[in-house]
């Protein structure tokens, strides 16, 4: 699969090559140009592309590559190379997914000669091009958004800090969208060599970013950055992270967890225990207190911004297993998710509250996970049970009827109350 996206709306691709009197190769579109199709949907027929070489030269010599021309979709093969190879007949055949940001798309597909190595370092000329041209409409109910590509299943993240723009934390990528999650655009100019793990916005509109290997980054205006690692030993594979305007907490799979007060400045590593190694789902509650989960699965408290921990022994129905989800509500209560599908409601001074428990046993892992608040009410994903889905206590505890016929990875509330769904294939918006 190739995910094409370097191409704005009305830029076009070099296509001047050097004139070259040597027999090239041709392309031509045998079928599936001036289709009509669905915005973020494949077009209903594949892309067919007859290549002829010249008579000394065989077609496993030649590939083809595409380019957007107008529109933000993308085009596949199911090899999921970014060269297409040629068939032994002269075919190729693709498949085009329409972009969502307008009715009128072209791509160009480009016929090239493989390049002898090592080379002599210039880019390679494309021998013939044809473009291909499409009509895009808009869909009806759920339908997927653009120009993101296919996120990460396991971490996908979306933020937002003026209730209008939107940022999106997928693959190793920051998308932002400015259309409620209906068109993304990556956002460049960011000083890193590693994938980004995570982005979080302060009360004033900082941007943190923590990447896979780099450690923390933060921009007052998303355009200059500057690097915030002083007194972090080993930044590689986060583990947590969490952004306040007073406290930073970050830690990684093989140091930490580590605190900052003064923006960091300066990160000061705070021991929990010693019996863990991995420390995550950092939370602040409104009364100053910290709390982290390690590895073991056991919560622990800070009342002295991280100097000291209490570990906190919840009832056995409150948390059964391994958390897979921890936030803390307006109301001031923990909300934690297990590995058990149980969700649990519990004020941080009794350690009493309400629990629910989804589990049915199918021979699959069962959890509570994505744990947000909106408009007076609890929203959680509920996973890998027989009825999965996001649920909401004021909906007596029960599933939304989303009308989402595939399986829910992960989901963010948008400001206008409405839900962008992370599934296998795409991120969903409701049309």
């Amino acid at each position: 699969m190739i995910m094409l996206t370097g191409c704005k709306k009305d830029e076009k691709p070099q296509i001047k090559p050097d004139v070259d009197i040597k027999p090239a190769a041709k392309i031509s579109l045998t079928s599936g140009n001036s289709q009509l199709g669905v915005y973020g949907e494949y077009l209903s027929n594949e892309l067919t592309f007859k290549i002829t070489v010249p008579q000394d030269q065989m077609l496993t010599q030649y590939y083809l590559q595409f380019a957007l021309v107008q529109g933000n979709g993308r085009v596949d093969n199911s090899e999921m190379y970014s060269q297409f190879n040629i068939l032994p007949d002269g075919t190729v055949k693709v498949k085009w997914q329409l972009g969502c940001n307008t009715p009128s798309q072209k791509i160009k597909a480009y016929v090239y000669a493989q390049q002898p190595y090592p080379g002599d370092g210039k880019p390679p000329v494309p021998q013939d091009s044809v473009e291909i041209k499409a009509t895009g409409k808009k869909p009806e109910g759920w339908a997927r958004a653009c120009g993101c590509g296919i996120p990460d299943v396991y971490n996908t993240q979306i933020t937002t800090f003026d209730h209008k723009t939107l940022y999106m934390v997928t693959a190793g990528e920051l998308y932002t969208s400015d259309d409620n999650g209906i068109n993304w655009q990556k956002v460049d100019g960011i000083p890193k060599s590693s994938g980004i793990f995570s982005a979080q916005f302060n009360s004033k509109g900082w941007l943190y970013i923590l990447t896979r290997s780099d450690g923390v980054l933060y921009s007052r205006d998303l355009k200059s950055w500057q690097t915030i690692n002083n007194g972090i030993i080993d930044k590689r594979d986060p583990t947590g992270f969490m952004v306040k305007d007073d406290v930073l907490m970050v830690s990684f799979y093989f140091d930490g967890p580590y605190i900052s007060t003064d923006n960091g400045g300066f990160w000061q590593k705070s021991i929990v225990s010693l019996n863990s190694q991995r420390f995550m789902f950092f939370n602040k509650h409104t009364d100053g207190s910290l709390y982290l989960f390690d590895d073991w699965g056991t919560l622990f408290r800070s009342k002295d911004t991280g100097k000291s921990w209490q570990s906190i022994k919840l009832d056995y129905g409150y948390y059964l297993s391994q958390p897979s989800g921890f936030a803390i509500g307006p109301d001031g209560n923990l909300y934690i998710g297990s590995d058990d599908a149980t969700i649990a409601q519990v004020s941080p001074v009794t350690l009493k509250g309400t629990a629910k428990r989804y589990y049915e046993w199918n021979s699959s892992s069962q959890s509570v996970a994505n744990i947000s608040f909106f408009q007076d009410d609890v929203f959680y994903l509920v996973r890998h049970t027989p009825k999965p889905g996001i649920y909401s206590i004021r909906n007596n505890w029960g599933r939304l009827e989303l009308g989402f016929g595939k399986d829910i990875y992960s989901y963010y509330i948008k400001p206008d109350g409405n839900f962008l769904l992370v599934g296998q294939d795409g991120l969903y918006y409701k049309n």
